[in-house]
C-alpha cells in the first residue's frame, strides 16, 4: 500500500510539474560556480576512488552476501575488499562515462528529445545510477512506474532515490526525489542480489560494445 500511495501522489505532482514546466527545490541547487570551480581538480574520479567508495557501500550489507568472494578473497582480507576491487576495475569506464548532473525532471518527447529546459538539479555534484529495481508497474493507457534507484555522486556519497515515470505513445516524463544518503545499512534500498544483476548487465553491455542500461 505504501508504494501504491507514492504512485498515486506523484503521478498528480509529475502532471502539475509537466504544466508548469519548473520545479524548485533548494536542496537541488548546484554550488555557485567559484566554488564548483575550486573543486574541479579534487573532484576528478579515479578508479581508486570507485574502488574505496563501493567497499564503504559493500560494508553496509551482510557478510554472507559476499560468500562467492570468500574463495578469491587473500587470507587476511575481507570479501567484501575483492568484491570492490573487481567491479571497480570494471566498472569504472561506464561510471565515469555517465557521471552528470541529474535533473529533478526529465523526459523524451517521443522523438529522443528533452521535452523540457530544467535547471533543478537533485544533487549539488554529477552522479551515476548504479542500481535500479521497478517496485510497481502499471499498464493501461499509460505506463506508470515506481523505481528505487542507487546513485554514485562524484563526491564519494551514495543516494536511494525514488524515480516515478509516465511513458505513453513512445514519450516519458520522470520525476525523481531524494529518499535519503546511504550510511547506514537501513537506508540501502536495493538488496546485493539485485546491485550484483545490474553491475552483471553493466559489465556485459561494455564487453559487447553496447550502451550499458539499467532496468
Amino acid at each position: 500500500m505504501k508504494h501504491k500511495k507514492i504512485a498515486a501522489a506523484l503521478s498528480a505532482a509529475v502532471v502539475g510539474a509537466a504544466v508548469f514546466g519548473r520545479i524548485r527545490y533548494a536542496a537541488g541547487k548546484r554550488k555557485p560556480k567559484a566554488e564548483r570551480e575550486n573543486d574541479v581538480q579534487k573532484e576528478r574520479l579515479t578508479e581508486g576512488e570507485v574502488r574505496e567508495y563501493l567497499l564503504r557501500l559493500f560494508r553496509l550489507y551482510e557478510d554472507s552476501e559476499f560468500d562467492d568472494f570468500a574463495e578469491f578473497s587473500g587470507e587476511g582480507s575481507e570479501p567484501g575488499e575483492y568484491a570492490a576491487d573487481n567491479y571497480a576495475s570494471q566498472l569504472f569506464p561506464y561510471i565515469k562515462e555517465n557521471m552528470k548532473d541529474v535533473m529533478m525532471l526529465e523526459g523524451d518527447d517521443g522523438t529522443g528529445n528533452e521535452p523540457f529546459d530544467m535547471t533543478d538539479e537533485l544533487f549539488c555534484y554529477p552522479a551515476c545510477l548504479i542500481g535500479c529495481e521497478i517496485k510497481e508497474l502499471f499498464s493501461d493507457r499509460f505506463v506508470l512506474c515506481l523505481e528505487n534507484e542507487i546513485w554514485m555522486l562524484e563526491n564519494g556519497e551514495f543516494a536511494s532515490v525514488y524515480c516515478v515515470s509516465i511513458g505513453k505513445d513512445g514519450g516519458r516524463l520522470s520525476y525523481r526525489f531524494l529518499d535519503t544518503y546511504i550510511r547506514n545499512p537501513g537506508d540501502i534500498p536495493i538488496c546485493f542480489a539485485d546491485l550484483e544483476s545490474g553491475f552483471t548487465r553493466i559489465i556485459e553491455a561494455l564487453k559487447e560494445g553496447w550502451k550499458p542500461e539499467l532496468p
